[in-house]
């Protein structure tokens, strides 16, 4: 995939290629990763979720920037729950793909998913940077529509490695099918984040920035463990990918960033203790953390730790 445009401000995010990871910039997933991802979506549990779109699926066809790509219908997400609570007003509104008459998304929404280097659908719907990578894989595939986010196109995720000069790591519990498990603070940037509002983003005025990155993660790391870092502390991005599983869709997907935060040396920041977050030293991490958490967050740590 060649698109300059994605390329230009992934790079001013992240100048060093070596801290780029799966999708990110000009990359295109590996074999390896395309097995990782054939593992994510082989066992789709979120609900609303049913039949994956392919290169193969009848009726679908190829865009470039420059022209309209035709998804069918009968792949969109069925009203995932995920939504159900939210007011309309707030969220881009979920439109069922139809190849007649098609309904549009905003039209500075659109302006923006082109100045991003997107292709757009016959709704003018963004679809993911690697789509005709995911899609031409028999595995693979994807579901369309909005699905479990509540935006088109992509939303930020950041995770923050936030240690001490102690050599403390620290860890957050995290629920998941298979249990609770050590997982790193972080989660989905909102509006905010960029001193934006929900009806500015809906509309096409959707910024990415460091600052607003390094703010998600700072108030997802408060939100989950009671630690707030300071402004001022040191905090720079050392990964970048775009990862594909099963909340995941043709025209709503993730860019994820780690996060380093090192705190200053006045001894051990107190955390909530009802949201039982914990630091834990380097040696308990690699000996028996590590281990446990999922794949993105142990390679998250590699990065951050030199």
């Amino acid at each position: 995939m060649t698109n300059s445009d994605l390329m230009d401000l992934d790079r001013f995010l992240l100048p060093d290629e070596e801290s780029w990871g799966q999708g990110y910039g000009d990359r295109g997933y590996t074999p390896g990763e395309l097995d990782e991802i054939a593992r994510n979506v082989a066992g789709t549990v979120q609900p609303g979720y049913g039949s994956r779109l392919h290169a193969s699926s009848p009726g679908y066809r190829p865009g470039t920037p420059d022209s309209r790509a035709t998804i069918p219908p009968g792949f969109d997400v069925d009203g995932h729950p995920n939504r159900a609570a939210v007011y309309p007003g707030t969220v881009d509104p979920d439109i069922a793909t139809a190849t007649t008459l098609p309904q549009q998304i905003d039209p500075g929404l659109q302006d923006y998913c082109r100045a991003r280097g997107w292709v757009l659908d016959q709704h003018g719907r963004p679809l993911h940077p690697h789509h005709e990578q995911l899609l031409a894989d028999a595995r693979i595939g994807l579901c369309t529509g909005l699905g479990y986010g509540w935006w088109y196109g992509e939303t930020v995720v950041a995770d923050a490695v936030v240690t001490t000069p102690a050599g403390r790591v620290l860890i957050v519990p995290r629920s998941t099918d298979a249990g609770t498990i050590p997982s790193l603070p972080g989660g989905y940037a909102i509006p905010a984040d960029v001193g934006r509002t929900a009806a500015q983003w809906r509309v096409g005025y959707r910024p990415v920035t460091l600052d607003g990155i390094v703010t998600t993660a700072a108030r997802k790391a408060e939100a989950e463990t009671g630690l707030v870092i300071p402004r001022e502390v040191a905090a720079r991005l050392v990964r970048g990918i775009r990862p594909v599983s099963s909340p995941h869709t043709l025209h709503a997907w993730t860019v994820t960033y780690t996060v380093r935060v090192q705190l200053p040396a006045q001894g051990l920041p107190a955390l909530d203790e009802t949201t039982q977050a914990r630091w834990v030293d380097v040696d308990e991490l690699y000996d028996a953390v590590l281990e446990r958490m999922w794949p993105d967050h142990q390679r998250a740590v590699a990065a951050a730790i030199e």
